[in-house]
C-alpha cells in the first residue's frame, strides 16, 4: 500500500518528488520542522522496510501540536507582560493577551520555542504562582510589567479603552499577590535626583498620592525636570516635576503629624519644632509646612486662623491626636476615636452628611450606646470599646492617687 501511495504522490505532488530526490535520507529528522515532509519521510520509509520508526511517529505529533500553538498565537492580541527579578536573576515571565476568537483573556506562565503557552486566564493560579515566589538574598522582588498599548491600538483599536482596563485589574491584583513586590518598590529620596538613570524605568514609591497615584515609574530624567507616570495603572498621564519639586517633597516627608486641626491644616513636628502644614491643591498633592511661627507671621492665614492657632493650639492644646485613632465605619458612616492631647481621654467625632468639619467631644456613656447602635457591624467597634473602658480605669486611678 505504502509503494502504492508513493507512486500516486510521485505522479501527482511535485513536493513528493523533489523531497524523495532531495532531501529523503539525506537531511536528518530533527532538521525536518513541517508535519507534511514528516509524512512524506514516513511513507517512504514504510515502502522501503515496511514500518516507520516510532522517533518518526512522536516528531509528527510534536510538529501537530506546534502547529497548533501558532494557530492559536495567531489569533491573540498581547496585551502585556510581567516580569519578576531578584537582582539579575528572572524568577517569572508572565504574558497576557485577549484571545479574539474565545473573545477572552488568557495567559501564558511559560512558553516553547518563544511560542507563548496561551490559556484561559486563570486567577487562582496566577496569583498563586506569583504569591510562592519568596527571595534568596534581599528583602524584596522587583515587579515589573509592559503594557504592549501600539499592538493593540494596531490590531485591535476599538476595543483598546476595555482591554487596557483589563489589564489594569491583572497588573493590581498581581502585585498586591505577593508582599516582597511592594518590598521592591524604591522609596523617594536624594538618590533620585543625584542618579536619576540609576532609577530609570523603576518604580518609586511617594510619601504623598499624586494624581491618586502613590507608585509611579520614572520615564525619562533631565537637568531640568524628571517624568513620571502611573505604574500600577495604563494611564497615560505624565508628570514633570522639577528637581526643586522633588525636593521640597524630601523636606516635608520628614515631618511627623500630630493632629488634623480646623480650617483644613495640620500640625505636625520636626527635630522638637512645631510645623503647619497645608495641602498644596496642586499636581503633587503635598503637604506644604511652614514654622509654627513663620504661619503666625504669614499674610496667607487670616486673622481668625491665627487666633484659633494661638488660643486652642498653643495656649490651651486643645486638639486630639492621630497616634492611635480608630476608625469606624458602618452603613455609610464614618467615626473617630482619637486621643485628646491634653488629658489623653478619648474624644468621640462623627463626619455629617453636609459638614466636612469634625466636632470631637468626650466619649463618654452615651457614646458607648450610640456606637453599640449604629456601628454594630464595624471590625473596630471592640477595639474602640476596650478604648474607652480602659480610659475610665486609668482616670480611676489618677482620681485615687489625689484623694491619697
Amino acid at each position: 500500500m505504502a509503494r502504492l501511495w508513493n507512486l500516486k504522490e510521485r505522479l501527482l505532488s511535485r513536493d513528493f518528488r523533489d523531497f524523495a530526490t532531495l532531501e529523503y535520507e539525506r537531511i536528518p529528522l530533527e532538521d525536518i520542522r513541517d508535519i507534511q515532509r514528516l509524512k512524506y519521510h514516513r511513507n517512504l520509509d514504510m515502502a522501503k522496510t515496511g514500518h516507520a520508526d516510532a522517533s518518526l511517529n512522536g516528531l509528527i505529533s510534536y510538529q501537530r501540536k506546534i502547529e497548533e500553538l501558532v494557530k492559536l498565537d495567531q489569533g491573540v492580541v498581547t496585551m502585556g507582560a510581567i516580569k519578576v527579578r531578584e537582582n539579575d536573576d528572572l524568577l517569572a515571565s508572565i504574558r497576557f493577551g485577549y484571545d479574539r476568537h474565545r473573545k477572552a483573556p488568557v495567559m501564558a506562565l511559560r512558553d516553547h520555542d518563544n511560542i507563548p503557552l496561551w490559556k484561559p486566564l486563570d486567577w487562582p493560579e496566577l496569583l498563586g504562582s506569583l504569591s510562592s515566589l519568596h527571595p534568596k538574598a534581599i528583602d524584596g522582588l522587583e515587579f515589573g510589567h509592559s503594557f504592549f498599548a501600539r499592538d493593540i491600538q494596531r490590531t485591535v483599536p476599538s476595543d483598546f479603552e476595555s482591554l487596557g482596563k483589563m489589564y489594569d485589574l491583572i497588573i493590581e491584583k498581581s502585585f498586591r499577590s505577593n508582599k516582597y513586590f511592594g518590598k521592591g518598590v524604591l522609596p523617594l529620596d536624594a538618590g533620585v535626583l543625584e542618579h536619576p538613570l540609576e532609577h530609570l524605568h523603576r518604580p518609586i514609591l511617594f510619601p504623598v498620592s499624586i494624581k491618586g497615584h502613590e507608585i509611579l515609574r520614572l520615564t525619562e530624567a533631565n537637568a531640568h525636570y524628571l517624568v513620571f507616570q502611573p505604574f500600577l495603572k495604563t494611564s497615560a498621564d505624565l508628570l514633570h516635576l522639577t528637581p526643586k519639586e522633588i525636593q521640597e517633597m524630601l523636606r516635608n516627608q520628614r515631618v511627623d503629624r500630630i493632629a488634623k486641626l480646623r480650617f483644613g491644616l495640620v500640625l505636625g513636628i520636626r527635630e522638637g519644632q512645631l510645623y503647619i502644614g497645608k495641602t498644596n491643591g496642586e499636581k503633587t498633592r503635598g503637604m506644604d509646612w511652614t514654622t509654627f511661627r513663620e504661619a503666625m507671621e504669614s499674610p496667607v492665614h487670616s486673622a481668625k486662623v491665627k487666633y484659633y492657632l494661638a488660643k486652642k493650639i498653643v495656649k490651651e492644646k486643645d486638639f486630639v491626636i492621630e497616634k492611635g485613632a480608630i476608625r469606624l465605619e458602618s452603613d455609610g458612616r464614618t467615626a473617630y476615636l482619637k486621643r485628646h492631647y491634653m488629658d489623653g481621654r478619648r474624644h468621640y467625632a462623627e463626619t455629617g452628611r453636609n459638614d466636612k468639619e469634625l466636632h470631637f467631644r468626650p466619649a463618654d456613656g452615651p457614646v458607648i450606646g450610640h456606637l453599640r447602635a449604629h456601628f454594630s457591624d464595624s471590625e473596630n467597634l471592640q477595639m474602640a470599646l476596650d478604648a474607652i473602658k480602659e480610659q475610665k480605669l486609668d482616670i480611676k486611678k489618677i482620681e485615687n492617687t489625689l484623694n491619697i
